[in-house]
Parts: structure tokens; sequence; C-alpha cells
């Protein structure tokens, strides 16, 4: 089996645009820095076929993944109502039930190292 490269690129949207890689490893130093008000995404591996993207917001979190050329988004509730918040300054439309609280999406991303461990803890969704 090959090993994951494990690399998160950090993008802070709000409250400036800055752009960084950091390893997975490095990654809770690097969040420690970041003000909680801040807006950010956060890609592990990006541009590979199973790729973990997290938004982070000062109020909630998403957690999308592609597995299989399908993205998913993880559920913590069965609420498939879409509704609007905002992510990185932008309105968009989001199922309920896949808002995550503000931690969960960065826990999810640690467990992110061994997918198929991801994969069994969580209920995913079909985008």
């Amino acid at each position: 089996m090959a090993v994951r490269p494990n690399v998160v690129t950090v993008e802070i949207l709000v409250p400036a645009f800055e752009v960084s890689t950091v390893s997975l490893a490095e990654l809770p130093d690097v969040l420690r820095s970041i003000p909680v008000s801040s807006s950010m995404g956060l890609t592990l591996d990006d541009g590979e076929d199973d790729c973990v993207i997290v938004t982070v917001e000062p109020e909630f979190s998403t957690v999308t993944a592609l597995r299989d050329r399908t993205f998913y988004h993880l559920r913590l509730v069965d609420d498939p109502q879409n509704v609007s918040v905002m992510t990185g300054g932008e309105e968009i439309s989001w199922p309920k039930g896949c808002l995550l609280p503000r931690e969960m999406g960065l826990e999810v991303l640690a467990e992110a190292e061994d997918r198929e461990v991801m994969w069994a803890r969580h209920i995913w969704v079909e985008q």
C-alpha cells in the first residue's frame, strides 16, 4: 500500500486570504495560531482521488470527501433541508443535517489519515 502524503492545504478566507500547506501532524499547532473568528478551508491531499475538504466557520464546520469519483457530505442528523449559511464571506446553500459543530470538522480531518476508519465512523450522503 502506498504511503499517503497527508498534506493539508490551509486557506484562511476571512479576515484576509492566506494559503499554506502543512503536514497533517503539524495541523494542530497551525490551527492554534489562527483566530477562532476566522473562516477557513482545509483540504487533505488536494488533487487526490480521496481528498477530504473541511470548511471551518466560527459557529460550524462541514466535511466533504471524495471517494470513487463521487463527493459525499458527512451527515450528523437526518435533515436534508437546505439552509443558507455564510462561509468564506459568501452565502451558500447546505443540507441542514450536514452542518457540524465547529470542532467536529477538525476532529474528522485528524481521523482522515486512515480513510477507512473515517468512512466507517460516520454517515455519508452523496452530494
